[in-house]
């Protein structure tokens, strides 16, 4: 007996045993992802009946539907969690449903919370189908899994068949809602730091709504009146929400600049960023749709052009230095890094006061200067930023510079 359980320890483990292998070795625990199990089991349902009916494994249709139909109520069960989790640490959801695996209940939690985001109150309401379909047939998982139910019956003893092809097409459908509603709640973490939502709208609410609404300047006008209308009953917005929404769109710098609201920028004036970047395009010559850039190739360089680029770089950085303070230059830095990354408008501020501190404690101003005018895509980024920033007509004057390579294109 000894002899057995010592020859058992020295065994390999049959499931979780470290073989090094590049290819086969699938990442999980501490390697692994909560996003990994939402889209797992429902990958697996869509593996399970893909298999059974492409390659007509008429033997395994009634042993593969259990495991079919489970996996995509158990994709739908991690995806409401999910869901609730999330949104709850967003102040989206008050309360945490009881921990069990009540479908119906999670979706009626979450369906109830009355989310602010119109994305989400949309999704769920495709959910619903799907939900009441499997819930009313097992409102636990039990019956899915187990020949007995909890009250030691037969389980679906109420039903005799299914189609695997008709469940293969609402597994297709439900996998893209929960996709759907995976990446919502993701943007929505990316959003809500920007604080341009309010109660009922989100972000992206308020963004559609600054779309339906129209110049600022229109709304005293008779035609706002029926713009104002739809936008309320497109998201169901009593008076003071509306108006909330409206406050939402004006107090961000992006939402803002698409009724007409232009924000200035802190320090940076039009004038001042349309000599910067001036400057820089003629250190800075188009070369789009050339097949080489200056030096890229060290045994095939032309040397002289590259000499000459260094003289015209140098010129730059010490006219930039001439001609912008330092707060003047942090302005154009922040905007090229929301044009760039891209940063939502409303982190404009934040980022701003950054830079600055970075710049007040840097060693030298020129590395500052040169860090930035370096850019190859200074212009493109800028003219991004600008527009983010809440400043769009300082955005076209700066595309004026250098007219995109389509538009060239449209004018030959």
């Amino acid at each position: 007996m000894a002899e057995v359980v010592a020859n058992a320890a020295k065994a390999p483990d049959p499931f979780f045993e470290l073989i090094h292998d590049g290819q086969w070795n699938a990442c999980i625990g501490i390697q692994g992802h909560e996003q990994n199990y939402l889209d797992g089991y429902i990958e697996a349902a869509l593996e399970l009946v893909a298999a059974v009916v492409d390659k007509e494994l008429v033997g395994s249709r009634d042993t593969l539907a259990m495991p079919i139909l489970f996996n995509g109520r158990h994709a739908i069960e991690l995806s409401l969690k999910f869901a609730i989790k999330r949104l709850r640490a967003m102040g989206m959801v008050r309360n945490l449903p009881r921990t069990d695996h009540d479908i119906l209940s999670h979706w009626a939690h979450l369906r109830d919370a009355a989310v602010g985001d119109a994305t989400i109150r949309s999704l769920l309401a495709e959910l619903e189908p799907f939900i009441r379909s499997l819930a009313a047939i097992d409102d636990d998982g039990q019956e899915l899994r187990y020949a007995e139910n909890r009250d030691g019956g037969k389980s679906l003893e109420e039903l005799a068949v299914v189609n695997l092809l008709h469940i293969r097409r609402s597994l297709q459908a439900l996998s893209e809602i929960l996709t759907n509603l995976k990446h919502r709640i993701l943007d929505l973490e990316n959003e809500r730091p920007t604080g341009s939502h309010t109660k009922d709208c989100s972000r992206r609410d308020l963004l559609e709504i600054a779309g339906m609404l129209g110049p600022h300047d229109t709304w005293k006008e008779d035609s706002f009146l029926k713009r104002k209308a739809t936008v309320r009953e497109r998201f169901h917005l009593s008076s003071g929400k509306f108006s909330d929404a409206v406050d939402g769109i004006r107090a961000s710098r992006e939402l803002a600049a698409l009724v007409g609201l232009e924000s200035p920028l802190a320090h940076l004036s039009d004038e001042k960023a349309l000599l910067a970047l001036e400057l820089w395009t003629k250190a800075h010559p188009d070369r789009r749709g050339h097949d080489h850039g200056v030096g890229m190739d060290y045994f095939d360089r032309n040397w002289e052009e590259f000499e000459e680029h260094m003289r015209f770089a140098r010129a730059l950085d010490e006219a930039i230095i001439q001609n912008l303070s330092d707060d003047e230059l942090c302005d154009l830095e922040v905007l090229f890094y929301i044009g760039r990354n891209p940063e939502f408008g409303e982190h404009y501020e934040a980022m701003l006061a950054e830079t600055t501190g970075e710049h007040r404690v840097a060693s030298s101003r020129w590395e500052g200067v040169h860090h930035i005018m370096s850019k190859t895509n200074l212009l493109d980024a800028v003219v991004k930023g600008s527009s983010a920033a809440g400043r769009p007509s300082l955005a076209a004057k700066l595309r004026a510079l250098r007219p995109v390579i389509e538009d060239n294109a449209a004018a030959a």
